[in-house]
């Protein structure tokens, strides 16, 4: 269910960063290296947690 959430945000992350909104060029890499392509959008879903960390901490350090 993690790996599902974590790697659904992934997509969305490398789509519009990686492969700039380029689908065709997503699907390419996915139908060679499907399981290298789906370790690399969990750790990109992964890496929502600590940026959003920071952000937390930088908005509440500011608000005081």
């Amino acid at each position: 269910m993690i790996d599902f959430v974590f790697g659904g945000f992934g997509v969305f992350i490398r789509w519009i960063f990686v492969y700039k909104f380029n689908s065709k060029k997503m699907a390419e890499a996915y139908n060679s290296n499907i399981e290298k392509e789906g370790a690399k959008n969990n750790m990109a879903g992964l890496s929502l947690i600590p940026i959003a960390i920071i952000i937390g901490l930088i908005i509440n350090y500011l608000d005081k």
